[in-house]
């Protein structure tokens, strides 16, 4: 296979010096960035190296150029090729000074080489046919993000079918009887067309269950051309409309994709295959987006893929090889030619194994940026990993900014996690001091480490030490004589609790809570006092005597700790249409626990 492994262009629309070096080790090429910092101009100038047709100076040539004028104003690409058959490297240049309509072949220069370590061997010029013959063995496909002229791609598909190298022994008899006749031309055609259509559906299916594909051939085309470019019509029959054009702007881009995939999957098997493609996930759901990528994935283990996207979906967080950020700088230069001052956009490509440059990309897609620090700037260290996860949830529900949480694995190592926070810190070389809030269950335990927190001093840390109330604000917090026994679900609502414990109930076949008991005596002072975990434990005892101490919720040991972690972990809000209700009606009841949170997420006020 021959896959592109440098890209260098020079002197095209806003790139003025751009280059490019790709892994051979994958065939996925991504460009990011923001808008008009010069994404599609990349797929643009490899377009252009393989279609210098498309050449049009009065826009391609960067504007500077054409202000100030001089020998080196036309745009050059230039390609290096890497042929893993013969492990050998061609560097194809394609410069336009020299493009005229007539001889576009003049544009073309190469060389040869091959690699021993980092050092070229066997290095020579190769001679227009050489390079040539070079190009004859890729087949090129640029699917621009502006919807494709569906009839122009269909008399693409069907001069690559009947023309180029697909299924020739199946088809042999129908492209001789097109040749003979018109009627049986047209016949020939619809049958040629109705197998590629059988055969591309699955791919289609895959995307939306209820697709069929297919092309409707009408007998009064007068023309070879009108029959391709005019006539013929691409349907996707879902029980609703049928025509492609009928459907919304992400299903047209998809099916132009799709078509192409299945298009070049049936050419010379003999070819390699360089795709480029413009935001491919453009007007696309995420559900679409990622089974884009995943055939993405499949397909670039027989092609070089190429393109622009502003969605994470596409990349590979974990690798980000052949992700290249893109941005743009803007000055003046001035031109003697014009006499004035030209406004100049560059694009650049931004090196992201640097902090700034990682931290940009990071920004751009959505992706957490990766923190070697200990503490960010604003920090919650929690007793727990239910506490991390209840919190966790609230905060995006409430659309709070949710501060780093930690958790302590337990009351009593808050003090060691301090120390070792305020000695870590002591020779501070980032640029905040770390505030942390040290939130702690209204329990005995937590009372007491709550108050030796509060008498300690951290010089190098900002300490703030709570305790955490239940969720209508009237727990007793004195830290002397106080029975009280309240964890993080107590400060969550009681509603959501019974919910989430009737949810487990229910896998182990025991009779569920009744929820309107429950928050009745949750509410009452003795009941308070113990705590929901106390009472839900109560009822459900009484409601499932003889089973019911299979599970437990106050016991201490690890399996009631991986109970209450089971129950912290079925709180998933994201799309949980029914819990996101309960949580507006109970936001409504309580408002404490939205007021306690904005408070625990409002750092400004930590000294």
């Amino acid at each position: 296979m021959i896959r592109i492994v440098n890209c260098n262009i020079s002197r095209y629309r806003s790139i003025l010096s751009m280059t490019m070096d790709i892994s051979s080790d994958l065939n996925l090429v991504a460009l990011c960035g923001q808008n008009n910092v010069g994404k599609t101009n990349t797929l643009r100038a490899i377009n252009l190296f393989f279609n210098p047709e498309t050449y049009t100076s009065e826009i391609d040539m960067p504007k500077i150029k054409h202000a100030t004028g001089g020998q080196s104003i036309h745009p050059k690409i230039e390609l290096t090729f890497w042929d893993d058959k013969t492990d050998t490297y061609y560097t194809l240049c394609r410069d336009m000074k020299a493009y005229s309509e007539s001889l576009p072949d003049l544009t073309l220069s190469g060389s040869s080489f091959k690699l021993d370590g980092k050092k070229k061997k066997d290095k020579r010029n190769l001679t227009l046919e050489e390079v040539k013959a070079v190009l004859d063995q890729i087949e090129f496909v640029y699917i621009e993000s502006i919807n494709t002229f569906i009839p122009e791609l269909i008399g693409k598909i069907t001069e690559g079918i009947i023309n180029v190298e697909y299924d020739k022994a199946r088809f042999s008899q129908s492209r001789k009887a097109l040749k003979d006749a018109y009627d049986t031309y047209v016949d020939g055609l619809s049958a040629i067309l109705g197998t590629f259509a059988n055969d591309i559906s699955n791919t289609f299916k895959y995307f939306c269950n209820n697709w069929k594909v297919e092309f409707i051939v009408p007998k009064n085309s007068e023309t070879f051309r009108d029959l391709i470019s005019e006539d013929v019509r691409l349907s996707l029959d879902d029980n609703g409309s049928i025509g492609v054009l009928d459907k919304g702007a992400g299903l047209q881009r998809l099916a132009t994709i799709l078509l192409n995939f299945e298009m070049l999957s049936r050419i010379n098997r003999r070819k390699s295959i360089v795709v480029c493609i413009d935001e491919p996930e453009v007007y696309l759901h995420e559900g679409l987006q990622r089974k884009l990528k995943a055939l993405f994935d499949e397909k670039s283990s027989s092609m070089q893929l190429f393109f622009t996207t502003h969605s994470k979906v596409f990349i590979n967080e974990y690798s980000m090889r052949n992700v290249f950020l893109l941005d743009s700088k803007h000055y003046e230069q001035y031109s003697t030619r014009k006499k004035k001052n030209i406004n100049v956009t560059e694009t650049i490509l931004v090196d992201i194994n640097d902090q700034s440059g990682y931290d940009k990309i990071c920004s751009h897609l959505g992706i957490e940026a990766v923190t070697y620090e200990l503490l960010h700037r604003n920090n919650l260290l929690v007793e727990g990993n239910c506490d991390k996860k209840y919190l966790t949830e609230l905060f995006s529900f409430f659309e709070l900014p949710c501060p780093n949480i930690e958790s302590l694995n337990g009351a009593d190592n808050a003090i060691k996690f301090l120390e070792f926070y305020d000695s870590y810190y002591r020779n501070n070389t980032t640029q905040y001091k770390p505030k942390v809030k040290v939130v702690f269950d209204n329990d005995s335990k937590g009372r007491e480490i709550y108050s030796k927190v509060r008498a300690n001093t951290y010089n190098h840390i900002d300490v703030t030490a709570m305790l955490l109330q239940n969720h209508t604000n009237n727990g007793n917090t004195e830290t002397e004589k106080n029975n009280t026994n309240n964890e993080i679900e107590d400060f969550m609502y009681p509603e959501v609790i019974v919910y989430l414990i009737n949810a487990l109930l229910e896998k182990k076949s025991m009779v569920k809570l009744k929820t309107k008991d429950v928050c009745k005596k949750i509410h009452t002072k003795s009941f308070a006092s113990k705590g929901i975990l106390g009472l839900c434990e109560y009822e459900k005892n009484t409601l499932n005597p003889e089973n019911g101490a299979e599970l437990s919720f106050v016991s201490s040991g690890n399996q009631t700790n991986r109970i209450k972690e089971g129950l912290a972990g079925m709180f998933n809000l994201k799309a949980n249409k029914k819990l996101l209700l309960l949580l507006a009606e109970c936001d409504a009841k309580y408002p404490y626990v939205k007021q306690s949170l904005q408070e625990l997420c409002n750092f400004e006020s930590t000294t």
